[in-house]
């Protein structure tokens, strides 16, 4: 009998967010030191902590309960969390209450809903993230919004430039130009872009903010159209960063058949797709940036469907 990936996706994602709850080793002569490996024995399941890096090895102990001892699961859990909130609170940094929420919907994913963690009391007594000040909003809206009127101004050159990209023979300048030409149309759509940065290795091409939600976005402008090797990568960097991480992936020359039909397979989608027709009604002034974006978002929690038209007429942005 083997695993299934969907528990060990699952079983990954636990061990990420379980990752600061507790120590993964220690002394045996620490009175009172409480590991992983500690819950682990408690729980009925100590053989499968297998020890070693912290994080894969956790991962491991949720996998192979979830496969051979799946009624002890919720002990393991419930385990973890109540050691983890003393541990935690003995390093001075007390579990929030958006961790076990983050927690639940992780669990509730595999179809199990343990009550103690859902209990309204319970929740009520841990930590809560402050609230922003009303003169002090999240860092969704670091920007003021843009005057209809600066759009309507630099959104043609914007355009010009685009298509002027479009003829160029060096497709590895144009590549590069296209960057600091989407930074630009970002930031005049409000939507607090980060610059091209590096983690652990993998090339980002940015970050921007929506709704008070952060994607990563990764864009392409290649001879072909992208192919399923470069969405596998993609999706690998979102699942790799937790499980609220969201992204956008713009190709400007599209994405192939098979592409779109293989990064569904199996999996829920984490991300929207866009190309270069969809960057011509917003250069066209028909439809706003982050509109053609929440409409693609929406579209997606709906439907499941990664790459989506916007209906759009030629109106203008202040219609």
């Amino acid at each position: 009998m083997t695993s299934s990936l969907h528990d060990a996706k699952t079983a990954a994602d636990l061990a990420r967010l379980f990752y600061d709850f507790l120590p993964g080793s220690g002394h045996g002569s620490w009175a009172g030191h409480v590991t992983f490996q500690t819950v682990a024995t408690q729980a009925g399941v100590g053989e499968f902590w297998t020890g070693g890096s912290k994080e894969p090895a956790l991962a491991r102990l949720l996998e192979q309960t979830l496969k051979h001892m799946r009624p002890r699961f919720e002990d393991l859990v419930l385990a973890i969390v109540s050691e983890g909130i003393k541990y935690r609170r003995s390093k001075k940094s007390e579990v929030r209450e958006a961790e076990i929420i983050a927690v639940n919907r992780v669990i509730k994913d595999l179809g199990f809903k343990f009550p103690d963690l859902w209990d309204p009391a319970f929740l009520a007594s841990l930590e809560r993230d402050p609230m922003p000040r009303p003169e002090e909003p999240a860092t969704a809206v670091r920007y003021e919004p843009t005057p209809l009127g600066a759009i309507q101004s630099e959104l043609p050159n914007l355009r010009a430039e685009f298509y002027q990209l479009a003829v160029s023979s060096d497709r590895q300048a144009a590549g590069i130009a296209l960057e600091k030409l989407l930074n630009r149309l970002f930031h005049l759509f409000g939507l607090d872009p980060r610059e091209p940065f590096r983690i652990t290795g993998e090339q980002i091409d940015g970050t921007f903010i929506l709704d008070h939600e952060i994607y990563l976005l990764e864009a392409k402008w290649e001879a072909k159209p992208v192919n399923e090797a470069a969405l596998l990568t993609f999706r690998g960097k979102i699942e790799g960063k937790s499980v609220f991480t969201r992204g956008l992936f713009l190709s400007i020359n599209g994405f192939t058949a098979e592409a779109l039909t293989a990064i569904t397979r199996g999996k829920q989608p984490t991300f929207v797709l866009a190309d270069g027709a969809d960057l011509s009604p917003v250069f066209e002034q028909a439809i706003r940036f982050d509109d053609l974006l929440r409409h693609k978002v929406r579209n997606l929690a709906e439907t499941g469907e990664m790459l989506t038209r916007v209906n759009v007429s030629v109106k203008g942005l202040n219609c």
